[in-house]
Parts: structure tokens; sequence; C-alpha cells
């Protein structure tokens, strides 16, 4: 049953300000190979469409015939961004030649001096309607999996 004592005020009130805007995050890379044209600025041109889901995943065991599920592994779900690309199109150049570093569409091999030189850090700040830093997420060993159509 439903609680009586709802009412508009107490609900507006528990969202000072309204909430927290979707809209408001920046993204930043650092930690990458300095002859990536482009992505220098990568923090000017990328919007965040959604901070990825955490998710619990169940252990399934059996105990006296019967299927307990424990707590296991934490999975984060993919960081997916949207940029915005420039009429010199730098933005799409650089992440392509960060790709073709980490597996070379034609060689088919890394270019890269170690397996760690194609990872970068990713930094997720969401602002709030003040400017002010809400909280700061960063993405430790990220890479490019998937460029989409523009």
């Amino acid at each position: 049953m439903a609680s009586t004592d709802f009412n508009v005020s107490k609900f507006t009130g528990a969202l000072p300000g309204g909430g927290a805007r979707p809209s408001s995050f920046e993204f930043s890379l650092s930690g990458l190979d300095t002859t990536l044209t482009g992505m220098g600025n990568i923090n000017m041109y990328c919007q965040v469409s959604a901070l990825p889901a955490l998710t619990v995943t169940p252990i399934e065991k059996q105990y006296f015939g019967r299927t307990v599920k424990i707590p296991g592994d934490m999975v984060y779900g993919d960081l997916t961004t949207t940029i915005y690309q420039t009429e010199s199109g730098t933005e799409r150049i650089g992440i392509e030649a960060w790709m073709d570093n980490i597996n070379g569409h034609i060689a088919n091999t890394n270019k890269l001096d170690t397996k760690y030189a194609y990872y970068a850090k990713g930094t997720l700040t969401q602002y709030g309607k003040d400017a002010s830093t809400l909280s700061t997420v960063n993405f430790i060993d990220c890479w490019p999996q998937t460029v989409s159509e523009i």
C-alpha cells in the first residue's frame, strides 16, 4: 500500500536544485602516445552518453541439493562516448591511428614498444549546476573498442 504522507513539496525538497544534470560531464584522456594527432583536446569534443553500469555477477553453488547464489565478481559495463568531429576530422583520425597502433590493419601486428603502451587513463568528471565537481571516475587501461559511423 502506498504511503499516505507523500506530497510534492517533500519530493522536490529531496532534490535541491532539481537534481544532477545528465549532460554536465567532462571526459579527458591521459598517458597516450604523443604522436597521435587530434587526441590532445578530446575533452572539448567528447560527450559522455552514460556512466557505465556496475553489476555484481552471482556465483551459483549447490548446497544440500539446492542452488544458492552468492555475490561474485564486480563487472563494469563499457564506457560509451560521442565525439563531435571538427571539419579537419583529426579526432577520428587520431582514434583510428590509436586503434592501428594496437593492431595494424594491414600487418595485423602491434606497432608499440610494450603491450601496455596502447592503454590510456580516462577521467570522467561530473559537474554540478554551480560548476563544482560532484564526482570523478578514473578509467584505468582503456582503449577504443569501436568507432561508429559518422
